[in-house]
């Protein structure tokens, strides 16, 4: 007569509900709203540049000088494995497209 956890949309029960759950607790709130995303871009952006000593104005513009580079790949993988912010709205922010943005994760995790 011992009461189980389960939750219909999971199959299975007990621990393994319980940790199902949790995780997707952890995730929900990782999440931001719109605005929030917005905010932690520019702070993560404004971070960056300034500690490798490069203008803003030149990573949105979609500058290929090398320090430009590296900033803009500091920046893209903070933003996608500290966040989870997508990667279109990564690339608006960096100046660059999608495709370069995937190439950047590509050469990272090389």
């Amino acid at each position: 007569g011992e009461g189980r956890l389960t939750d219909e949309r999971i199959l299975g029960s007990g621990d393994f509900v319980m940790k199902i759950l949790q995780e997707t607790e952890d995730k929900l709130k990782k999440q931001f709203s719109a605005d929030e995303r917005t905010e932690k871009m520019k702070e993560v952006i404004k971070e960056i540049c300034k500690k490798e000593g490069v203008n803003i104005v030149e990573l949105e513009s979609g500058s290929r000088r090398s320090r430009v580079s590296e900033a803009r790949s500091q920046i893209v993988c903070r933003l996608l494995e500290a966040y989870g912010i997508p990667l279109a709205e990564v690339a608006r922010q960096t100046g660059v497209s999608t495709s370069a943005v995937c190439k950047i994760i590509t050469r990272k995790s090389s």
